[in-house]
């Protein structure tokens, strides 16, 4: 059973528009030099409410955002959240010096990668390429075969036609295979991904999860790969 995106995938732009938030001046200016170099073409801002301005206004395709600004130490947080609540679904990366378990678990809650300074401006530059791939070709709706539709935006499933409740973390873990069709992800993967790096848990975790998602929609949506890992069934 081979999944359909409802879009056909699109070329990464050369061009793509990323916010840069950093309220340190020679940083920013830095970052926003080095970024257009690679190909960006960046707009620096360095406070949250200048950030939130400007993505109303003006269409950007990444944003890069720092953690503490000059509204408090977890206005970025804030700010990505309530982005998010408010419909904005453009690719989120955290560039910060807070480094601890905690926020980066936070940051990708509400965010979709996190990378913490110092840091290399390759790793950057490759994260902010990987975020806009998977923002040029996600797809709203993927259907799996004739009787699963997933659809992203809403965060809606249904099998034949049907409408099954997920929780938060168990759609995240179905849209992660559904989106990778045929990739095998092994149970760490599933764990970075979904909950974050770093994150500890029981060994039979991911194993609750699948069992759940088999259980609301049907036994072979995920298949478990003996040694390896899981991926999308049949």
């Amino acid at each position: 059973m081979n999944p359909v995106a409802a879009s056909s995938p699109a070329e990464v732009r050369l061009d793509m528009r990323l916010l840069v938030v950093e309220d340190e001046p020679s940083l920013g200016q830095t970052l926003s030099e080095s970024l257009s170099a690679q190909g960006f073409q960046p707009h620096l801002v360095t406070s949250a409410k200048a950030a939130e301005k400007a993505v109303w206004e003006n269409p950007f395709d990444l944003f890069l955002l720092d953690v503490m600004l000059p509204e408090g130490e977890e206005a970025g947080f804030e700010l990505a959240q309530g982005l998010r609540e408010a419909g904005f679904r453009q690719p989120i990366l955290f560039l910060t010096a807070r480094e601890a378990l905690p926020d980066r678990v936070r940051g990708l809650e509400v965010g979709d990668d996190y990378l913490a300074k110092p840091f290399a401006l390759a790793e950057l530059v490759a994260r902010l390429r990987a975020l806009a791939r998977r923002g040029e070709v996600k797809p709203q709706v993927v259907k799996v075969g004739e009787s699963l539709e997933i659809a992203l935006e809403k965060r809606e499933v249904r099998h034949q036609g049907q409408l099954v409740r997920l929780t938060a973390k168990e759609f995240q873990v179905l849209e992660l295979f559904a989106l990778s069709p045929g990739r095998i992800f092994t149970r760490e993967e599933v764990l970075e991904r979904i909950w974050g790096p770093g994150f500890e848990s029981d060994s039979n975790l991911i194993d609750v999860y699948i069992k759940n998602l088999r259980k609301r929609l049907y036994e072979s949506v995920v298949e478990t790969v003996r040694g390896l890992g899981y991926r999308l069934g049949e």
